[in-house]
């Protein structure tokens, strides 16, 4: 068995039932292994068996969020998501659950989650990507404007540029281009392109083609 971080194996052993703590490590382990791998089902079964086992694992939660998030179950994910910000007292997959939100149809609530998201808190890929959606509830609402607000107060001109740099750049100038600002939005196309000329679409878009 590959062995867990010793944070995460601790609390499992604190949490798990009786006797339980060395099955629950192992589900826990394939389960990481299979959601890396794409299996997402054998990781389901695997975290339910583990759930059943150490209901109160903040790890579990968290991992159970986000399988269930790429399997498009948004209902499970936000309930495994919220359970997780109760038992741990973190905010960092609140990204996640914000977008899950959205999915439901629910953009206000996305909004008040990560409005109230300190960065200090939260290492900044998590939080530039918090920005990102929470601007996007903001256009489901009709606020394009307060969704660019938010968006240009993020880091957007950094030292080195990371993934997350290049997700809220195209954020950006995505907005910029819905709010008729083509001319503000190109470099912006430019720069991503210059850094990754295969992220997502932006070939295209930098030359005014959608889709």
């Amino acid at each position: 068995m590959t062995d867990l971080p010793r944070d995460v194996a601790e609390e499992i052993r604190r949490v798990a039932r009786f006797g339980r703590a060395g099955g629950v490590r192992q589900d826990v382990t394939d389960a990481a292994a299979a959601f890396d791998e794409g299996r997402l089902d054998d990781a389901v079964e695997l975290l339910e068996r583990a759930k059943h086992h150490a209901p109160r694992s903040p790890t579990i939660r968290a991992l159970a969020g986000l399988v269930r998030y790429h399997r498009e179950e948004w209902q499970q994910t936000t309930r495994e998501l919220a359970t997780y910000r109760r038992l741990s007292g973190k905010f960092d997959q609140d990204p996640v659950y914000a977008d899950a939100l959205r999915a439901l149809g629910r953009p206000e609530r996305a909004i008040e989650v990560l409005e109230a998201l300190d960065p200090s808190e939260v290492p900044e890929e998590v939080y530039a990507e918090a920005l990102v959606v929470r601007a996007g509830a903001l256009r489901d609402v009709g606020r394009l404007d307060d969704a660019l607000d938010v968006l240009q107060s993020g880091p957007l001109q950094p030292k080195v540029v990371q993934p997350h740099h290049l997700r809220l750049w195209y954020a950006l100038a995505d907005a910029l281009e819905a709010d008729g600002r083509r001319a503000e939005a190109r470099p912006w196309w430019d720069a991503i392109y210059a850094e990754e000329p295969l992220f997502f679409d932006v070939s295209r878009r930098r030359l005014g083609v959608r889709g």
